[in-house]
């Protein structure tokens, strides 16, 4: 049937993507759930017209048992999106925004709008979408809708529902509707006439009218109220039918979404952030509705699991003073982080003022911190939205999973419920995490549990009702912000008997044969088919189960990726996903790759030999997508290091299939150079000739390969350094095979600077660091190679010499690919430059050149700052203490990523990434452009027309003119 419904989408015109392969299925087979449910076919419409396409060819008569569901940024935690039947995938082509009104305060967008993508575009005109939640970065405006989602400041500002417009809806039988607010008198004036919307919004008036006053007495009285199917907001008692609230929350389950035209508001002019500390989570919780009385727009608690993942983290150092104070603590804390808004500096403070004073009347806060600077406040809301992956970082099979976490009850009720909530947990042996909006009386708890097993599967049930009647008892709801999904089957619990029957009415006026995203909330009618269980759902955990626990351990962190989409992050100033970035498919993404692996594991297992094959070549196909530059090692909240799973990935597959020339000419790159870098004399010429260059291009696939300096670094070296008269220490640089071949400029200033700044300088041969060999699966060759490196590495810590390094890209391998291997240790012993530099607090003591033409601009590598996010701050301290001005530039991938950009069949997106991200920074520097990474030098330099120095350059240039004016001073 779908083979047909393809043919004739195509007939009809459709314009999107088919994914009938087995990679394209699998991506939409999950989501940040517990599921796994394979569709039958997935598409991703280029736009309106594609979906309405879409709508008529489904409403014919010989597709008419077709179901469709569709789909955002597949951020959903109880399996909202997914089906066995057609997924409709919004988020890969359906980006634009379509209009927008200034003065009405209105926009209009596509559904696969990405909700950080709106607010950038908004803040432009000094407005928000004020709905904020934690997964931002990915999650779609429609999915957003479909689930009314809320986050952190709701108790102020509402749900999406409360700010939706207007909804163009393409309904089962294939028409389109508008659903926008009915006026009573438009209704009643319609009596007898009207189009498809205002017919339906009367016949829907008519179903609900008779239950109003049991609509009044059902719903709990609490801001986040019942999302989906909201029939006190959508019917009020003046006779209005507002259909878009209705349409939020219902999960796709009444239309699919077309476009949406939104409220937008103006963007507070001031926001301040204080961070209270406790010693418990009991502590915590108590004293909310104290803080309340001070007008905060957010109340959101971490508690002590949190707390201290999060001292694990990558950006700890930058939060750590908020966090903890001057003096880490004996034990864990808690934290509530209190947001104050306003209109003016003095109206914020004066508020926090009062409130910090009050604080000093509680005796078991433990310190609190107020943070201004609104870089700082997002450094520590990055921390509370990175909640949900810190919490999958637990150790052990047992992760932290979503099913009871967005419980919701009235505020005033939250720490005794929480207690008891707690206990049941405590009961089944259950660790657990919490964090969330205590303000709104939502705290997000997720239990751990490992699903591969089947005892703890049937734990989720157990769990489950014990909780619907828990939350019941003190007046909330099981589903306060992230949507039913397979919990529809607890929606008669929360509306009753009387009300339950009139959803189904509701579901049958708009999809009469359930056929939009069935199985959740609600069914026409009884006889068609029931709501999917909760427990009757494939477990993606009892799939997972197929692989055996020994060899599951050997890929832990392709089976520990729970679908968070960190990855599929919209915006291209932000380094983690490139390969997403630049094709927008899933299938080329952490996530993505991670999926396909331990799908590529499960079928070994089960010795099918023809879809082996095919699942093994999309694996392939996705692995050689990979740019490489291992962001999702840092930024992805469970640490999936792409990379090191796809060198695993590319040994077993090419000791199978064996090594093509071309990959054993790279992989062994490393050791080549250490021999052609000393003889540049001899090579170049050769290397530079067209038709070497013409065979290399043909034969190869390899482009644009660099030249081998000239003089060789040896040879600069040579020329003369005198070690300084009065010795600050002594200081080992380790070269690598990149820049002391290809750029050797580079290390030829980082002499001349340590020199400057009188260190007695010695250096470490470039010999092969097995980075190229790890890359192209070489992994025995590249151990060999890194452990080399790292036995000298360790003579000189235990001589107490520091080792300091140039290329990121090498220093970062050593220490995150071989700290655990023998000799591990002393991977972490090599620093950076700007590491080692920033340690010891320079002070030249020269003012600084003021002026934005004096002002240069730096790229980092995407592996560094991703690895450590306070590169940037290091090398603008360190130019400020040479008196110069330094403005590090938030950046993602150039698209050159080691050998990728010199591989024929990237060229394509290689250039698109480089204009993405790097172009406008290069157009607007020019010459005062400074990039860390020696290939991100060679990707400028051969779209953007020069090579960028390192800033180390600039620093040794700097340090030598500054010397010489004080040897001239002192004459």
């Amino acid at each position: 049937m779908c083979e047909q419904f393809c043919e004739a989408l195509l007939s009809a015109g459709y314009q999107g993507d088919l994914h009938r392969d087995e990679a394209g299925k699998l991506l939409a087979a999950t989501d940040n759930s517990v599921y796994q449910v394979t569709p039958a076919l997935v598409l991703a419409p280029l736009n309106g017209m594609d979906l309405d396409i879409i709508g008529r060819v489904a409403a014919s008569p010989a597709f008419e048992r077709l179901a469709l569901t569709a789909r955002g940024g597949g951020t959903g935690t109880n399996g909202q999106a997914l089906t066995n039947a057609i997924v409709i995938d919004t988020s890969r082509h359906m980006t634009r925004v379509l209009a927008f009104n200034a003065e009405a305060r209105t926009v209009r967008v596509e559904p696969g709008v990405v909700l950080a993508q709106l607010n950038a575009y908004l803040a432009e005109h000094g407005l928000t979408f004020p709905a904020q939640i934690s997964t931002a970065s990915r999650a779609t405006i429609g999915g957003m809708v479909s689930t009314d989602a809320c986050g952190k400041g709701s108790r102020i500002y509402g749900k999406t529902g409360d700010y939706v417009e207007s909804l163009n809806l393409i309904l089962s039988r294939g028409g389109t509707i508008s659903a926008r607010t009915y006026t009573a008198e438009e209704l009643d004036a319609a009596a007898h006439a009207g189009d498809a919307g205002t017919q339906l919004a009367q016949e829907l008036r008519a179903l609900v009218s008779p239950v109003r006053e049991s609509v009044e007495a059902v719903f709990p009285r609490i801001s986040r109220s019942l999302t989906g199917y909201d029939i006190q907001r959508a019917f009020p008692a003046d006779g209005a039918v507002h259909l878009q609230r209705l349409i939020a929350g219902s999960e796709g389950t009444l239309a699919i979404i077309r476009d949406i035209t939104l409220r937008v508001v103006p963007i507070p002019t001031v926001k301040k952030l204080v961070v209270v500390r406790y010693p418990s989570l009991d502590e915590a919780l108590s004293d909310c509705q104290r803080i309340l009385t001070h007008g905060p727009s957010a109340i959101e608690t971490l508690d002590e699991k949190l707390y201290a993942l999060a001292r694990n983290d990558a950006t700890w150092t930058q939060v750590r003073h908020a966090m903890e104070g001057d003096t880490p603590p004996e034990h864990p804390l808690v934290t509530n982080f209190v947001e104050f808004l306003g209109d003016s500096e003095s109206e914020v403070d004066a508020r926090i003022t009062g409130f910090v004073e009050s604080l000093r009347e509680v005796n078991q806060i433990q310190g609190h911190y107020v943070a201004n600077a609104s870089q700082e406040q997002k450094q520590l809301w990055g921390v509370r939205s990175r909640g949900v992956g810190l919490l999958a970082r637990a150790d052990g099979p047992r992760k932290p999973i979503a099913f009871v976490e967005d419980t919701v009850v009235p505020p005033e009720h939250l720490p005794a419920y929480i207690k008891a909530f707690r206990a049941i947990l405590d009961r089944h042996g259950v660790d657990y995490g919490m964090f969330g909006h205590v303000d709104a009386g939502c705290l997000h708890v997720r239990p751990a549990l490992d699903m591969t097993q089947e005892s703890d599967a049937r734990l989720l049930r157990t769990i489950t009702e014990e909780v619907v009647a828990l939350v019941k008892q003190y007046g909330g709801l099981l589903w306060g912000e992230h949507g039913k999904g397979y919990r529809g089957e607890f929606t008669r619990d929360f509306f009753g008997n009387d009300l339950y029957p009139v959803l189904g009415e509701i579901k049958r006026l708009f999809d009469p044969n359930n056929r939009m995203n069935p199985g959740k909330i609600v069914t026409p009618r009884p006889d068609i088919a029931a709501v999917a269980a909760i427990d009757a759902v494939p477990f993606r955990g009892t799939i997972d189960g197929e692989v055996p626990a020994s060899i599951r351990q050997q890929w832990t962190k392709a089976f520990e990726c729970n679908g968070n989409g960190v990855c599929f992050d919209w915006d291209t100033s932000v380094p983690i996903c490139p390969s997403y970035k630049v094709t927008r498919d899933r299938v080329q993404s952490p996530k993505g790759r991670a999926a396909l692996l331990r799908e590529w594991l499960r079928v070994k297992q089960a010795n099918d030999r023809d879809r082996l094959q095919i699942v093994e070549q999309q694996l392939m196909q996705s692995m050689q997508g990979c740019l490489g530059c291992n962001a999702c090692a840092s930024q992805c909240p469970v640490h999936v290091s792409i990379p090191e799973l796809r060198s695993r990935f590319l040994e077993t597959y090419y000791r199978t299939h064996g090594w093509p020339l071309r990959e054993r000419l790279l992989g062994n790159m490393e050791r080549v150079l250490s021999v052609t870098r000393r003889l540049p004399w001899l090579f170049n010429p050769l290397l530079g000739a067209r038709p070497v260059r013409r065979l290399a291009e043909r034969r190869l696939g390899v482009i644009d390969s660099p030249l081998l300096s000239q003089p060789s670094f040896e040879q600069r070296i040579a020329k003369g350094y005198r070690q300084p008269r009065r010795s600050r220490g002594s200081v080992a640089l380790l070269l690598d095979p990149y820049t002391s071949s290809f750029d050797a400029a580079v290390p030829e200033a980082a002499v001349a600077l340590l020199r400057a700044l009188n260190f007695e300088v010695s250096t470490i041969a470039a010999i092969p660091s097995g980075k190229a060999a790890h890359v192209h699966g070489m992994r025995e060759k590249a151990a060999q190679q890194s452990q080399a490196v790292l036995r000298t590495v360790a003579s000189l810590a235990r001589r107490q010499v520091p080792v300091i390094a140039l290329e990121p890209s090498v220093a970062l391998f050593l220490r995150q690919d071989c700290g655990h291997a023998e000799l591990g240790d002393a991977a972490g012993k090599i620093l950076l430059l700007n590491e080692w530099l920033a340690g010891l607090g320079l002070d030249t003591g020269v003012p600084t050149i003021a002026g934005d033409e004096q002002t240069y601009g730096l790229l980092a590598h995407c592996t560094e700052i991703t690895a450590i996010p306070t590169t940037g701050e290091s090398w603008r301290d360190l130019f400020r203490s040479f008196g110069l001005l330094l403005q590090p530039e938030p950046v993602g991938c150039c698209g050159m990523a080691g050998t990728y950009g010199h591989l024929v069949e990237n060229q394509e997106r290689s250039k698109k990434l480089y204009a993405m991200s790097w172009q406008r920074h290069v157009a607007h520097y020019g010459e005062r452009l400074l990039a860390t990474g020696f290939s991100c030098r060679c990707q400028v330099g051969r779209l953007g027309g020069f090579r960028p120095r390192h800033p180390v350059e600039v620093l040794a240039q700097r340090a030598l003119g500054l010397s010489q004016d004080a040897s001239s001073s002192s004459a």
